[in-house]
């Protein structure tokens, strides 16, 4: 009977231990959006996990001790950024990779701010890719490049997934070009440059930023020249995002007498679950502000 119960359970762990043994590991990655855009790729083929919940900032994430071993266990470790969560980029891992790099350079958005002097200071890329449904698209082939690399045989799928992802964002694309056509003043100021390849994308002018980069405050001279700006060129609202305190953008917004918007680039909340849901969602607050 031992003999036979020993021969049982013998069995019982080599078809557990044996079965699906790459959905063991996890895909981990920084923020909720690059989880919705693997997602869409990735399949059922591996669990995906993002380390910061909804609601936090990548830029000042404080990483927990769970979350590295996360990290360390993980199948891969996908990140943004230096810019945007360098607290990943430090990660002494191999199997590491910056979602930033695999963008194509022609899509990529330069930071530049007036300096003193009245000349454009070279501040960075815009690190906020996935705001635009056509850089994402431009970004697949690199990423399933390296799904492919971690999972061979995964490779048929993923580029089955790639195609069909493709194919949502070209729809998506012109979902929202049809969705703004009826707005006029499309003159935006921001709190942070958080949504500029959105913007940019679909031809919004955004006049200008509170903090052009996280820890560079405005003087209260250059603050007053803002307030005169806004003005001058008719914003109609600032958007802020709900990742990053809003409190210097109200005051502004307040002293320039226009309104202020919260949009939510993270998403991973009900409504806002999907990638498609999230471009979504924050389009209709930005159709509100400017209607």
């Amino acid at each position: 009977m031992k003999y036979l119960e020993f021969v049982i359970l013998f069995f019982f762990l080599l078809i557990f231990g044996c079965s699906h043994p790459e959905n063991k590991k996890e895909i981990v990655t920084t923020i909720y959006p690059f989880k919705a855009i693997l997602q869409e790729i990735v399949g059922n083929r591996f669990e995906i996990k993002s380390i910061l919940p909804a609601g936090a900032d990548p830029h000042t994430y404080e990483m927990l001790p769970s979350d590295y071993k996360s990290i360390q266990n993980a199948k891969i470790f996908f990140y943004g950024s230096m810019a945007l969560d360098g607290w990943a980029a430090n990660i002494d891992i191999k199997n590491k990779v910056e979602l930033l790099n695999l963008v194509p350079k022609e899509y990529l958005i330069e930071i530049k701010v007036h300096n003193q002097e009245n000349e454009d200071e070279y501040l960075g890329i815009d690190p906020h890719f996935w705001t635009d449904p056509i850089t994402v698209k431009a970004m697949l082939p690199n990423l399933v490049d390296e799904l492919i690399k971690i999972d061979p045989d995964g490779e048929k799928k993923y580029k089955i997934n790639e195609d069909n992802f493709s194919k949502k964002l070209s729809e998506l694309d012109l979902k929202i070009k049809e969705e703004i056509l009826n707005i006029n003043n499309k003159n935006v100021f921001t709190g942070h440059p958080f949504y500029s390849y959105f913007f940019e994308r679909y031809g919004f002018n955004v006049v200008g930023s509170l903090e052009v980069a996280p820890g560079i405050q405005p003087t209260p001279k250059e603050i007053k020249n803002l307030i005169d700006l806004m003005k001058s060129e008719n914003v109609k609202a600032i958007f802020t995002h709900k990742q990053h305190s809003d409190k210097p953008a109200k005051v502004l917004a307040e002293s320039a007498g226009i309104k202020d918007y919260v949009l939510d680039p993270m998403g991973g909340i009900d409504g806002k679950m999907t990638y498609e849901e999230i471009i979504l969602q924050n389009l209709s607050i930005i159709k509100e502000a400017l209607k």
